[in-house]
Order: C-alpha cells, then structure tokens, then sequence
C-alpha cells in the first residue's frame, strides 16, 4: 500500500533507512527485502519511527508511504557507482538534518560512509548482503570502494546484520575483530496468493501451460549465471522444456543483450525448444509464473541470500540449484545440487523433469524464515543499539 507521507513521522525519525534503490516494486535483493520488512517491522516495533530514503531516478514521486513508512525520494547522480555515492551522501545530511538516532545502511557500498554517519552523531546499523566487490561488473577502482565499505563497517558499524551464516562466515575471515558485533538475520520471502483462474490468464499471456516449462529468477547480470542455463537448454535439444527466464537488467544492458543473442542462436538453429524472456515481474504475476512451473532451477555463482529459492519453495516448486553456501543453508536435499557452471550436469536435469519427491521437505524449512522472525529479530537489535548496549 502506497500513501501520502506522514510529515510527523518524518520530521524525526529513529531510524533512516539507506541504501536501497526505490519500493515499492523495484527490481532488486535488497528492495524486495525491504519492501517485506520495513512494514512488518513497524508492527513489531510501533515505538520505532522509521523513514526510508529511496533514489529518486527509480521512482515516481518525491514523497510516499509504503504501509504508513514515510519514503522520500532523493536526488543522486547517474552511473552505478556514482549513484550509491552520491545518494548515500546526501541521504546521510538529510537524515542528520533531520535528527535521526540510527541509520540502516544496506549494502557494502553505502557501508563506506559508516564511519562520517558516526561523526554526524548517529548510531549505525549495516546490512551486508553480499561480498559486492566479487562481482565481475565492478573494475579495480570500485572494487576496492566496496573493500573498503566492509572494513568501514567492521570497524564504526554498531552492529553490521548478515543475512546468511555463509556471508557472516565470509565477512569475518576478513575482519575477525568484528565477532562481537556481528550477527545473522536471515531474509525472509513473501509470494502473493493466487488461484488457478489468475495462473492461467497469467500463463496464458505467455503460451505457456501449467506444468510445462522451467523457471529462471532473478537480474540478468553476469553472477546469476544465465548463460549456463541457456547452453545446457540447447544441449538438452527439441525434449527439453521451454525455458522462462524472469528478471531484467539493472545497470545497463550489455549482459542481457548477450544472453538474449545466445537464446535467439539457439532457436534458430533448431537446437532447442523457447526461450523466454519474460522481464521482470511482481505480484501475482510472479506467483503464477512460480506456481506454474515444472522446475525452478537457479544456477548462481553467487547469493547473500537465496531469495528466489525460499519464493520457490513457498510456491512447491521443484527445485535445482547450484552448490554454493547460502543455497546450502537451506538444508536440501544432495540432488537437489549441481556444481556451479556444470553445463552437463544441467543438460541433465533438463532431461531428467519431473521431480517432486523434496516438496515434502520445504514447509519446515520456509518456516524457519518467517518474516515475523526476522522483523522481530531487527526490532530487538535496533532497540538494543539505540540504547547503547
């Protein structure tokens, strides 16, 4: 639910929020995350005045509410790297101009200015979400930005909240010193509810039937590994089922253009069935587009959190995924993994449909990441920090 900001909650917040591009329905890990908590925590934590302050290019207005959460949007300068700069600057001034107790900074990035946040008199709470500087988008300059980001909040952050024991493990082989005041609070998932009639007018849109393609989620971007995925497709021949890739570029549209000229030569050469590329999704869309789906396979080289396999098991999907530290945190099944850029062990998985028998196993594990959990767990450190334990 998106409303007219609430000037009172927003004149001093307890807590500004940081980092994220834009909600509601912004492509993106951390978007989507906090689209899921920030509501869920005002409903655990009422006493706590919280103000997200979102990027003004991904966005359609310049103030809001998101579920009674006031949301500005600020200006920032375009380009990746220069735009998490700029805005998390600006959004640091705002917030301390605005007399904000904490701030939440998401990400490595924003993470770099923990320490001047502490200097303008904040508490600092940072969210690392993934180990951003492996990501082969990034050159030497910002790579080292983002290094530098995670030794910031090793060093000022009061607490730094890891969303995996997998990304706490990694984050501390680095910077051990930071044990005390690190912590794991898992991301939580939601899929909208829909019946049969909305999967079928969805899938219906697409040429698709229930039960009759593989899924793909998440940004076309080089980690998430597409181009496996559509290689082994084409290995997999004319038997294979269409493949549904969801998702869409964020910065820039070099990958996805590559990906979609792989997925065009497979087709024309008569080596395998569809390719979809069916853009980024929400909603009950999305849900349709899970619920409907033969197999989930998500062959990332690298994950913070694997949102979109916690989605896939809400919606009872079989799934596929590559063999990483955050997907094994999930606790599946040994054949539900692959080796992570194994094209032929892809090729025969894609032959190898239907799988069913590890359905049985997800309600216990969805269960352990309820977003009742993970608000409750932030509203218990956020007060904690802002008491100055």
């Amino acid at each position: 639910m998106v409303g007219v900001e609430s000037e009172e909650v927003a004149s001093r917040p307890d807590i500004a929020v940081i980092g994220l591009r834009g909600v509601p329905e912004v492509i993106g890990g951390i978007e989507t995350h906090c689209e899921l908590l920030y509501p869920a925590l005002a409903q655990a934590a009422p006493e706590l005045a919280v103000l997200l302050l979102v990027r003004r290019r991904h966005v359609p207005f310049k103030r809001t509410r998101l579920a009674g959460i006031p949301v500005r949007a600020l200006p920032s300068l375009p380009g990746s790297g220069a735009e998490t700069v700029s805005h998390t600057l600006i959004g640091l001034f705002h917030a301390r101009w605005l007399r904000s107790r904490l701030v939440h900074l998401h990400g490595i990035g924003p993470a770099f200015f923990a320490g001047l946040a502490r200097l303008l008199g904040m508490r600092v709470v940072v969210t690392h979400h993934a180990a951003d500087f492996a990501r082969p988008k990034w050159g030497g300059a910002g790579q080292l930005f983002l290094r530098l980001g995670e030794a910031m909040a090793a060093r000022f952050a009061d607490r730094v909240i890891c969303v995996s024991d997998a990304v706490r493990s990694d984050f501390l082989s680095r910077h051990p010193g930071a044990n005390a005041r690190a912590v794991t609070i898992r991301n939580a998932a939601r899929l909208d509810a829909v019946e049969d009639d909305g999967c079928r007018r969805v899938l219906d849109m697409l040429g698709l039937s229930r039960g009759g393609y593989v899924l793909a989620v998440g940004r076309l971007e080089a980690t998430k590994r597409f181009e496996d995925l559509i290689a082994a497709h084409a290995r997999a021949g004319r038997n294979a089922l269409p493949l549904v890739i969801v998702g869409a570029s964020v910065d820039g549209t070099e990958h996805e253009d590559a990906l979609r000229a792989m997925a065009d030569l497979e087709v024309t050469s008569g080596a395998g069935s569809r390719i979809i590329f069916a853009g980024f999704r929400t909603g009950v869309e999305l849900a349709a587009l899970y619920c409907g789906a033969a197999l989930l396979i998500h062959p990332s080289e690298m994950e913070g959190f694997g949102l979109v396999v916690l989605e896939g098991m809400i919606a009872k999907v079989p799934i596929r995924l590559s063999d990483i530290p955050p997907h094994r945190e999930f606790g599946l099944p040994d054949r539900c993994y692959f080796p992570v850029g194994d094209r032929a062990a892809i090729t025969n998985i894609l032959l190898s449909l239907p799988f069913r028998d590890e359905i049985a196993t997800y309600p216990s594990i969805v269960e352990r990441y309820r977003l009742t959990n993970a608000a409750s767990e932030h509203a218990a450190l956020f007060r904690q920090v802002l008491a100055g334990v």
